[in-house]
């Protein structure tokens, strides 16, 4: 009986360990498929970036070739008639809305910072008589214009395979402290398009004002105000402020919002601070 017994504890042991190596066997098996096809499409992604990045770059190529012909003509012009060449810097600029119009369509102060470039050319072009003064401002206008469009498209290629995230903290005027930790956001994304993901906001446009064009005016409707009293004015404004880790303190921002690129675990802040002049 007792031999028996053994017997049957024996067997059910190893039924048991068949079971229990099966079992095994199979969620290793789904495992190593599942991670396989994660590689697979981690590959095909790479592979797609890698394609739609030699196309980009060979669109910027082309492009840049075109403005440096057009850049030699005004820089040797040998008695050169400069409205002549904005008839040849029309063209470019049509180029550059054809091989960039997603980028134009999609991000607001691209968009506008063409067409303050395109009403100037038009506003050039009505005079009749473009000096090299004016055709050398539209060229240096064009060229970071362009500068721009190429470095967000690459951006928006890889932004399609890797991601990145940032903090950024808003501080209103009551001193009252929102933050937004490890926000994700697209690699290549500006402070502003950082800020326009966590919050409602106002800002003015200027063409003249680089580099970056964008000034934050509201941020959820607290809006920046000037008082003028006798002999001198003050109110309050939008700053934003970065955190440098090798200093660990906060820096003022050297650049329009727009201009200032992420980084991988980045941290910003927005005061409403106080200002007074003189």
């Amino acid at each position: 009986m007792v031999e028996k017994r053994s017997l049957v504890f024996a067997t059910l042991a190893t039924i048991v360990w068949a079971v229990s190596i099966s079992s095994l066997a199979a969620y290793f098996y789904l495992q190593n498929a599942t991670y396989s096809e994660q590689i697979a499409e981690n590959q095909q992604s790479l592979n797609t970036m890698a394609v739609n990045y030699n196309e980009a770059m060979t669109k910027r190529n082309t492009l840049l070739s075109e403005y440096s012909m057009l850049y030699g003509n005004y820089s040797f012009p040998l008695g050169t008639n400069f409205t002549l060449l904005t008839k040849l810097f029309n063209i470019l600029m049509d180029n550059l809305k054809g091989n960039y119009s997603y980028l134009l369509m999609n991000q607001k102060d691209l968009n506008e910072t063409y067409h303050a470039l395109l009403n100037q050319t038009i506003t050039i072009n009505q005079k009749g008589n473009v000096t090299r003064e004016e055709f050398g401002e539209l060229l240096n206008e064009f060229y970071e214009l362009f500068n721009l469009l190429a470095i967000r498209e690459l951006s928006r290629i890889i932004s399609e395979t890797v991601t990145l995230t940032a903090s950024i903290c808003i501080i209103y005027e009551n001193g009252t402290e929102k933050w937004h930790n490890k926000t994700s956001i697209p690699t290549g994304s500006s402070l502003f398009q950082l800020t326009q993901k966590i919050a409602k906001v106002n800002y003015t446009y200027s063409a003249w004002m680089k580099p970056g064009h964008i000034r934050l005016t509201a941020i959820n409707d607290e809006t920046e105000y000037t008082e003028y009293k006798t002999g001198y004015s003050e109110g309050r404004a939008w700053i934003w402020y970065y955190w440098d880790d090798n200093k660990q303190e906060w820096l003022s921002g050297p650049v329009g919002c727009d201009a200032w690129m992420l980084k991988d675990e980045d941290i910003y802040k927005w005061n409403f601070e106080y200002w007074r002049w003189p």
